[in-house]
């Protein structure tokens, strides 16, 4: 078999494609014991807790490419960790969108605008935005709650802005460390 020693792109798409599957599975069931918790603190946390791992799971595919397939520089070990959170955040999207559309019912909704319409809530946007009245503002925001692909494309966008913070992080987790090919 011939070694490696070249950054192959399209071997590291492939890779990140499948890492990235693993990871949107734990992001997904990291979402859906969030959602699923209400109020019960022991899934929550389960959720969290998964959340992490999928992180650090990343970090792990990461330096086992690194150490079996290819040497890689920080920013080829960037390269390959954004497109593993890019195929995870697509992975995570699709069982989001299912959970809006087909099983919540305006649940999450629901309990988003019971917080934006507390008292407690309404002070932090009146200091924030300046105004005394914030009805528009909240108005324009639970119009928002109720439409499944609005939710889903938010919570997408969140989890492509994680995935850029996140991503400095796993390249580091994935070329320290372990046996360097």
């Amino acid at each position: 078999m011939k070694e490696r020693t070249e950054f192959d792109s399209n071997l590291a798409r492939a890779h990140s494609m499948n890492f990235g599957l693993w990871v949107g599975i734990l992001c997904s069931l990291s979402f859906l014991f969030a959602v699923y918790a209400r109020g019960g603190l022991l899934l929550a946390q389960l959720g969290n807790l998964l959340g992490i791992f999928a992180i650090i799971l990343a970090g792990m595919f990461l330096r086992k490419y690194r150490e079996v397939i290819s040497p890689l520089t920080f920013g080829q070990a960037c390269r390959i960790a954004f497109l593993t959170y890019f195929f995870a955040s697509l992975i995570t999207a699709v069982v989001q969108f299912i959970y809006f559309r087909y099983l919540d019912h305006g649940q999450v909704a629901e309990q988003m605008t019971n917080l934006l319409e507390s008292p407690e809530y309404q002070r932090i946007l009146q200091r924030l935005s300046g105004q005394s009245d914030v009805k528009d503002i909240v108005e324009s925001a639970t119009s928002l709650l109720y439409n499944p692909i609005q939710m889903t494309i938010q919570l997408t966008w969140m989890n492509l802005i994680l995935s850029i913070i996140l991503t400095p992080l796993t390249a580091l987790i994935g070329i320290t460390g372990g046996k360097k090919k």
